[in-house]
């Protein structure tokens, strides 16, 4: 069992066993240096005459035996990329996650319905996880009811990470400089609980949804 406690970083991890690096399709000559990656199209990153070839190359680069997750795929509002082009790019990936039995980590700004209603309409055997969560606990509530697991990184709303409960909790450095044992350490006050617990539990949950396929 891999001893994940970092499931999304940006940059290469200090120790690959223990995190999960998000590659994109133009850093797969990379992948060979670490142990465990997802691998996505970002809703940032997507052109319409280049979708077809993306799609392509995302299926295939998902079997490599690095690649444990699926993302960051989903919607954000706020971004130049037309919404029917990031849907189209969103469902793709919810498929092949799916058919491979992959988690999905799941980039959402301003487009939390949508991507609760696709969960809930869809009722997908994989789990989807919210990453770099700063919602209130209203929401955390809404996500959590339908399933979702919340990561949490260097910023996030403290009431909602007390809402969640310890077996639905990710935490992340995404693009943080900020060491994931001072996350954990920060979290660990706030839950008052010892780091070394957190670390241990949270652990276990990555065991569940990104070893268990």
């Amino acid at each position: 069992m891999a001893a994940i406690i970092d499931i999304h970083t940006h940059l290469l991890p200090i120790d690959p066993l223990k995190a999960i690096w998000n590659c994109t399709l133009n850093q797969l000559s990379t992948l060979s240096e670490v142990s465990y990656a997802s691998i996505g199209l970002h809703p940032w990153h997507l052109s319409s005459h280049s979708l077809p070839e993306q799609k392509e190359h995302l299926a295939a680069a998902a079997l490599l035996p690095q690649i444990f997750a699926i993302g960051e795929a989903g919607i954000d509002k706020v971004c130049s990329t037309p919404i029917s082009l990031q849907m189209d790019a969103f469902l793709f990936q919810i498929k092949l996650a799916e058919r491979l039995g992959l988690p999905l980590i799941l980039h959402v700004v301003k487009a939390h319905n949508e991507v609760m209603e696709l969960k809930h309409s869809l009722s997908p055997s994989n789990d989807w996880i919210i990453h770099g969560f700063r919602g209130k606990p209203e929401l955390a509530k809404q996500y959590l009811d339908l399933g979702f697991y919340l990561s949490y990184g260097a910023l996030y709303n403290s009431a909602s990470l007390l809402f969640t409960p310890i077996n639905r909790l990710f935490f992340e450095t995404d693009e943080s400089p900020i060491s994931i044992f001072q996350i954990y350490d920060d979290a660990a006050r706030l839950l008052s609980v010892s780091s070394s617990d957190l670390i241990a539990k949270v652990s276990q949950n990555a065991d569940k949804v990104f070893f268990n396929h």
